[in-house]
C-alpha cells in the first residue's frame, strides 16, 4: 500500500516535470529546428529509460509497471525542468 503511495507521487512529480519542461523549452530555445531536437532528445530518452525501468525493476507488474514507466519517462526531464526554472529565475532568455 505505502509503496502504490510513493510511486504515485513520483510519477506525479516526474511527470510535472516533463510538463514544465516541455512548457518551458520554446522559452529558451533558439529556432525550431533547435526546439525541435530538444524535445525528440528528451522524448525518446524519456521512453528509451522508461522502458528499461519497467522490464527491469522486478516487482513491477501490472499496473505498477506503467507507474515505473511513467515514472521514469518523468524523472528523466527532471534536469532540464531544474536548468530552465533556473533560467527563469535569472531572466536568461534565449
Amino acid at each position: 500500500m505505502m509503496d502504490d503511495l510513493l510511486l504515485a507521487l513520483l510519477v506525479i512529480a516526474a511527470l510535472a516535470a516533463s510538463v514544465y519542461a516541455q512548457y518551458r523549452l520554446p522559452v529558451h530555445t533558439r529556432g525550431v529546428k533547435a526546439l525541435r531536437t530538444a524535445r525528440l532528445l528528451l522524448l525518446i530518452t524519456g521512453l528509451a529509460f522508461g522502458y528499461v525501468m519497467a522490464t527491469v525493476y522486478i516487482e513491477a507488474a501490472g499496473i505498477r509497471q506503467l507507474g515505473v514507466f511513467l515514472g521514469g519517462f518523468g524523472l528523466v526531464h527532471v534536469p532540464a525542468a531544474f536548468i530552465l526554472l533556473i533560467k527563469r529565475r535569472r531572466g536568461v532568455y534565449r
